[in-house]
């Protein structure tokens, strides 16, 4: 399963072929004013396991095993993180004794070195997690390699937010979260210090807005698809909008390829935006041009839901011992410790 910004995605996969066996993409605010959704979609299928969508995720743990606790930094919502939307789905499969895992997030793994964590909590969702595992049976499939030789940068470009994702050797070695990016969609991305200052006053929700939608309608109702329509139809407001946007993701993998010393094979777009020609095309075209590397989508099965839906299941079946375990043992997802406050240093007055 998958929480997007705008949909919640649900796949179930057969590691025989693979296959998808079934697909749903809800709205996310339908399922958070009815999470009971996602456990129906389920009924009546023989599920060996379930990822569950764990936001800032934890470290790896069965369903059975979450505290209340758990829900702050899933969510890092500090008024009723229980109450979360998050929360209310894993409590139903709590409940419901299904075999469920909750994942970590890139903080949590240890393959990501510690000065990269320094005052971050978000260097990518647990959902970005799970596109990696995506990305590595990819590049597996396609260059007949292991997943210990794969080397890629993941760009998910979503309706809201982007994010990166480095793997070298199989493993998660660098991330980038959404609202440490430059310009979204939707959300502004990284801020100033000093802009944060003079406001004074810097609210959760005020992360989903400013982006380059917003930047053009002044409310976030345009689509992504739409402003790409705008820019080349010769509006002079949407073309600089998404030169900041396209510029953007450029600075976003080109750091992280200076920062790691990486040498991807690929350099794999995702996410909603990836699926519009306008941006996929000059992205891929820039990305080339300048690195040399190849662009491409991942692979998915022939199904419509969001890559971190599939790379979840992709996910459920390694940890239960399928045929995509190789894929899980290399990402290290075991072994992930700690907590998504590590590390942060600054103090609130």
């Amino acid at each position: 399963m998958d929480q997007g910004s705008h949909t919640y995605d649900i796949v179930i996969l057969d590691d025989q072929g693979p296959r998808v066996v079934l697909e749903k993409s809800y709205s996310t605010r339908f399922v958070k004013e009815r999470p009971e959704v996602t456990l129906h979609a389920i009924n009546g299928f023989d599920v060996k396991a379930v990822v569950l969508p764990t936001g800032f995720g934890t470290v790896l743990k069965r369903v059975e095993q979450i505290k209340e606790e758990d829900y702050l930094e899933i969510s890092l919502k500090k008024d009723e993180p229980s109450n979360s939307s998050l929360a209310k789905v894993i409590k139903l499969f709590k409940e419901a004794k299904i075999e469920a895992y909750l994942l970590p997030s890139v903080k949590h793994l240890n393959t990501v070195p510690k000065h990269r964590k320094l005052n971050r909590f978000d260097l990518g969702t647990s959902d970005k997690v799970c596109s990696a595992a995506l990305g590595i049976y990819t590049q597996v499939t396609r260059r007949r390699i292991t997943p210990q030789e794969t080397c890629f940068v993941l760009a998910e470009l979503g309706s809201a937010f982007n994010a990166f994702v480095t793997v070298e050797n199989g493993m998660i070695v660098d991330g980038v979260g959404g609202t440490n990016c430059w310009l979204g969609m939707a959300a502004r991305g990284s801020v100033d210090g000093e802009v944060a200052a003079y406001l004074g006053k810097f609210s959760k929700s005020d992360a989903y807005k400013g982006g380059a939608l917003y930047l053009f309608t002044e409310n976030a109702e345009l689509t992504p698809e739409e402003l790409g329509d705008a820019a080349r139809n010769g509006s002079q407001r949407a073309k600089m909008l998404a030169d900041a946007y396209i510029e953007g993701v450029l600075r976003d993998i080109s750091g992280s390829l200076g920062a790691t010393g990486a040498k991807p094979k690929d350099i794999f777009l995702s996410g909603r935006v990836s699926g519009i020609p306008y941006f996929f095309n000059r992205i891929s075209n820039q990305l080339e041009r300048i690195l040399g590397i190849g662009v491409s989508r991942m692979e998915n099965f022939g199904s419509y839901v969001k890559e971190g839906a599939i790379g979840a299941a992709i996910i459920a079946n390694g940890l239960v011992g399928g045929e995509f375990r190789e894929i899980v043992e290399s990402l290290k997802i075991k072994d992930a410790s700690g907590s998504v406050f590590d590390d942060v240093y600054l103090k609130q007055d």
